[in-house]
């Protein structure tokens, strides 16, 4: 490994998931470095790996001037997760830390590296065939959909899972066709007019064996952060409070809705340019263990 690779450093006392870390940033391209606290020596490193452990004893402070931070064993259940998580250059959490996986690793640390961030074909096996649908009214909406489960059926997944790929999808082209550019003009296009070219969504989705994924793009940009944490915490809050049916759309709780139901939860975003949200599904998870809420969070770009 050249000197002048960059920096990669793991603030972990686990051998095991030390072995992880020198195994996948390796290979990621980094020179690694061990740690047992977030310290001077994570200055001028490209990016820094902290698990459940040592994140508990992090100061504020300790971050003011930090790198890209990857949060290793932490749930996005744990209040103190997300409020870490508003922190700038705070924007990714991986739940396994005891075994996590070594793709995850180091397709984040690649993209932080690289800052070639967009493409559903990087969570994926070398190979795989992906399929893509541009859409831009109802009805590219409906027969998409079709299309997506009719797909996941044939990979072999269970019936719930099928019906969560489908709300799912649902729910990121409405939020590319509607919500993106209603945060830019302030104006919901109306789904029953004519369809504006500028609109359009393109889906993306795919198999390996052992993720379904799916991806949505659109041409604004304007996903942020802290509106994904926002809309976590206060439908979290919410959850088991009756709501009327005109609450139901609201209170970000479609955004809520796909990160209690999917793996891994990516957003890419180019401010004002386009974003790319990509979730994953773990075809090989019973419903009687599937998780409250994604395993994984990572945004890149805000």
């Amino acid at each position: 490994m050249s000197a002048s690779a960059p920096r990669a450093v793991c603030v972990t006392q686990s051998t095991p998931l030390r072995r992880t870390l020198r195994r996948t940033l390796n290979a990621a391209g980094s020179l690694v470095e061990f740690s047992d606290q977030v310290d001077d020596t994570a200055t001028g490193a490209a990016v820094v790996f902290v698990d459940h452990v040592a994140r508990k004893e992090l100061t504020p402070g300790a971050l003011d001037n930090a790198p890209p931070l990857v949060m290793l064993g932490d749930s996005l259940q744990d209040a103190d997760v997300v409020e870490l998580l508003r922190r700038r250059g705070v924007n990714h959490v991986i739940s396994d830390a005891d075994d996590p996986d070594d793709t995850e690793l180091v397709v984040t640390s690649v993209k932080l590296l690289s800052g070639d961030l967009f493409g559903l074909e990087k969570y994926l096996a070398w190979g795989v065939k992906l399929e893509e649908r541009t859409i831009q009214g109802y009805e590219d909406k409906r027969e998409a959909l079709a299309a997506v489960t009719a797909c996941a059926r044939e990979a072999g997944a269970r019936r719930p899972l099928i019906a969560r790929i489908e709300s799912v999808v649902d729910e990121l082209l409405m939020n590319a066709m509607y919500d993106a550019p209603a945060a830019r003009t302030g104006t919901r296009p109306d789904p029953s007019g004519e369809p504006d070219p500028d609109t359009k969504a393109l889906l993306r989705w795919a198999s390996d064996g052992r993720y379904f994924a799916v991806s949505v793009q659109d041409n604004f940009g304007e996903l942020h952060k802290e509106a994904i944490l926002d809309h976590l915490v206060r439908a979290r809050a919410e959850r088991g409070r009756p709501r009327s049916s005109e609450e139901v759309g609201g209170a970000g709780l479609g955004l809520y809705f796909i990160l209690s139901s999917v793996t891994r939860f990516i957003a890419n975003i180019a401010p004002g340019e386009r974003t790319e949200v990509v979730c994953l599904f773990d075809l090989k998870q019973s419903g009687r263990d599937a998780e409250a809420c994604a395993r994984s969070l990572h945004v890149f770009g805000r």
